[in-house]
């Protein structure tokens, strides 16, 4: 059996720092740090340069894994931003990423490399993903990038995500607007957005498969990892339209087929009848999913996922995903909406619309903590798809503006209480003998996210921006860090309830 990963997500651009600036590597989000309608990445956490001494705090966890990234961004760069064309690549760069993955082995840990983060070389423009090209380009990039990596480490990289949450870079572009996008929202570019992605996924799958059989390494596992949602049409539709080959669907029978998975995927949730939290608020949230569920079956076209079903139908392989990634916050519809509250906006560029959304909908810091319902997702996927599943990010949000103290959560809740709940839950999936394959806490520091740093995510706690040291404490005394380690050491002691392996 393999050995089980516990480990802590991160993401090269949110960690690494080194963006954006003068000379430096210019990202999707360059424009909107120059208006300064987000905050600037600045140096992040600066894991560029620190990589070696976190490596090391994860040892002194009893850590096995470490999910980070290869930034397309730094590996294909350009630094004016009136490119327009493909880039050369930066061998450099290349050669600090492999330094920093060979350490990361060193150290013990288990890579899971991220090939694409929300973020793409500014030369690709705002909206690469309404362009059919991108996904070619791409495939090049992942090609180039993880051979030439390879090639300079004590062993092959075994796991990969090639796209991280396809389903929030569309929702985020071009629904709620909190990512760059000129285009605008609507219907008609999200089902776009989602065929390139989708594209480059299976492109990027095919070109790492082949590039390993050709060098005669070991199998990859590859994959890509949605934000888990109870909404079939924002999550489990985009699995199920990559394995309509492999599930044998003719192309004529893919729309009978998705229907069919919702339904499907509906009575499951019904039946597992989780305790979602019930205030005001939660009555709208799940008006908002029962109409979301409407407008999907009555929308869902297999038309309008054309260019996806082509570039399937027409690979001589018909396996696209080697295992599940999940992301898993809150994932509930039901939860999407809060009282207003009109004081907690940070970016400068919203319109009306997105002001007023923003004010309704649950930021970070509000996201109800419901572990009970990591396991439905975990049994219900491993059986539906006879993969195992990593839970590539699970976390929780504290709120502190930088220079400023911690306000509390609603729920009161401690990083440590979190972590806690969330590993009995993984040691209660695993007693049930669900194919697990591992837990990574998103993240081992405070880091950039996505145009602020208030959420704060780590198990060592960042004082931006006044230093970037990681700090054990964070400013209330818990020890998360610590308390990972100590739950981490029973589960292995079988000390933990549940924790027996079947």
């Amino acid at each position: 059996m393999a050995e089980f990963l516990w480990g802590v997500a991160t993401s090269a651009y949110q960690a690494e720092g080194g963006y954006n600036g003068p000379g430096q590597p210019l990202t999707n989000w360059a424009a909107a740090e120059k208006r300064e309608d987000v905050a600037a990445v600045g140096k992040a956490a600066d894991f560029w340069n620190r990589y070696m001494e976190d490596f090391t705090r994860c040892r002194e966890m009893g850590l096995n894994a470490f999910r980070l990234g290869l930034e397309w961004s730094r590996i294909q760069p350009t630094r004016d931003p009136a490119d327009t064309a493909p880039t050369a690549f930066d061998y450099a760069a290349l050669d600090h990423y492999a330094a920093m993955i060979a350490a990361c082995q060193q150290s013990g840990l288990e890579p899971v490399v991220t090939l694409h983060h929300f973020v793409h070389p500014a030369w690709l423009g705002t909206d690469p993903w309404l362009e059919p090209t991108t996904a070619a380009h791409f495939a090049e990039y992942v090609r180039l990038a993880v051979g030439y990596v390879n090639e300079r480490l004590p062993r092959p990289i075994r796991w990969f995500i090639t796209i991280n949450e396809p389903n929030m870079l569309v929702l985020n572009s071009y629904l709620g607007r909190q990512f760059p996008a000129k285009h605008r929202s609507g219907f008609r570019p999200m089902m776009t957005a989602y065929n390139q992605l989708l594209r480059a996924h299976i492109l990027a799958y095919a070109a790492v498969h082949d590039l390993y059989a050709a060098r005669g390494w070991p199998a990859p596992l590859v994959t890509f990892n949605n934000y888990c949602s109870d909404m079939y049409w924002s999550d489990k539709l985009l699995l199920d339209l990559v394995c309509v080959r492999e599930r044998g669907i003719p192309r004529e029978g893919v729309e009978e087929y998705i229907c069919g998975c919702a339904h499907a995927f509906e009575a499951a949730f019904e039946a597992a009848r989780i305790p979602l939290h019930k205030d005001l608020a939660y009555y709208f949230g799940a008006l908002f999913k029962r109409v979301s569920n409407w407008l999907g079956y009555r929308q869902f076209d297999a038309a309008d996922f054309a260019p996806l079903l082509d570039t399937i139908y027409a690979q001589q392989r018909t396996r696209f995903i080697d295992y599940i990634g999940i992301d898993y916050y809150d994932p509930f519809a039901a939860h999407a909406f809060r009282f207003p509250v009109l004081w907690d906006h940070e970016f400068k560029n919203r319109s009306f619309r997105s002001w007023m959304l923003a004010t309704v909908t649950s930021k970070w810091w509000d996201w109800r903590v419901l572990p009970r319902g990591l396991h439905f997702f975990c049994q219900h996927y491993a059986e539906d798809f006879g993969r195992s599943v990593l839970i590539a990010e699970n976390g929780m949000a504290l709120r502190r503006r930088p220079g400023s103290r911690r306000r509390a959560r609603r729920d009161h809740m401690t990083r440590s209480q979190f972590l806690r709940l969330h590993v009995h839950e993984v040691a209660r999936i695993r007693a049930d003998a669900i194919p697990l394959a591992g837990y990574l806490h998103w993240s081992l520091f405070d880091n950039y996210e996505w145009g602020t740093y208030t959420p704060r995510f780590g198990l060592y706690s960042i004082d931006y921006p006044n230093s970037l040291e990681r700090q054990v404490a964070d400013p209330d005394g818990d020890r998360p860090a610590e308390t990972y380690a100590a739950l981490i050491a029973e589960v292995r002691s079988r000390k933990l309830p549940h924790a027996a392996e079947k």
